[in-house]
């Protein structure tokens, strides 16, 4: 099991969670800031299989924005090992 933290721009977040409920992946958002300017962020948690990684990435790449400015990125993605999951 793998867990996706993404964190994107507010503007993109969502059109980005909606793509991913649209192909069965359970997104949880959490609103976070950062960075120089302190813009609006959100993080994404995403839990899913290995297999299903690549899309999951390929989904946030396609529904986000373009940055204004070459310099602006509109999402990071870290992937993580789960060594357990449990829920009840």
């Amino acid at each position: 099991m793998k867990l996706i933290i993404c964190i994107l721009q507010d503007s993109d977040k969502d059109t980005v969670t909606k793509a991913l409920n649209a192909e069965g992946f359970r997104v949880t958002v959490l609103p976070s800031s950062g960075a120089y300017f302190r813009r609006g962020n959100s993080t994404l948690l995403i839990g899913l299989e290995e297999d299903q990684v690549q899309r999951a990435i390929e989904i946030v790449r396609e529904n986000c924005l373009d940055p204004p400015e070459p310099e602006f990125k509109r999402a990071t993605v870290f992937v993580l090992d789960v060594g357990r999951f449990v829920q009840f």
